[in-house]
């Protein structure tokens, strides 16, 4: 289930879908994208397995993943994805953003992750998080900007910061 989708004007949020592996691998093959987090750039075969597996959902029903592929405007080339892993029951989510290099430094990835914020607070989240690389500035600004404050836990080597939401009305 990767979930409805979004926009603001200037960015549309499209449910992820497995023939976005074709677009996306162009957006991912950049080598520094991997500097924080490990790895490397997935091959295009490699994207459309991760994505029919992200597509089909956790499996686990206290568990929702949901993914889209940022698209600049309604017909413009896609940029990167955001990520929401929803724990319904728990009211709570985490979020992940990586904008592809060629298109970093605009607010892109800013812009996105605030809506799916306000997505995942409108489904009731009423606690976010998002893992952050110690050294990985932009996407430290991504998460202040979001309002989230960075706390003393590591998780796999990264930050773990956190925004409590209030209840929408």
């Amino acid at each position: 289930m990767t979930g409805p989708a979004l926009g603001n004007g200037r960015l549309v949020l499209e449910p992820l879908r497995v023939d976005h592996a074709d677009e996306m691998v162009g957006v991912l093959s950049d080598a520094g994208l991997y500097a924080f987090t490990g790895g490397s750039p997935p091959s295009r075969d490699e994207l459309e397995r991760r994505y029919a597996r992200q597509v089909a959902g956790s499996g686990d029903p206290a568990e929702v993943w949901r993914t889209w592929v940022v698209r600049l405007g309604d017909d413009g080339p896609a940029v990167g994805y955001v990520q929401a892993t929803v724990r319904p029951a728990a009211g709570s989510a985490e979020l992940a953003w990586v904008v592809g290099p060629t298109w970093q430094g605009r607010g892109i990835a800013r812009e996105a992750a605030a809506l799916v914020l306000d997505h995942v607070r409108a489904g009731g989240a009423g606690h976010v998080v998002a893992h952050v690389h110690p050294d990985h500035a932009a996407s430290q600004r991504v998460a202040a900007a979001l309002g989230m404050a960075p706390t003393d836990r590591l998780v796999d080597g990264e930050v773990e910061w956190v925004r409590e939401l209030p209840a929408t009305a």
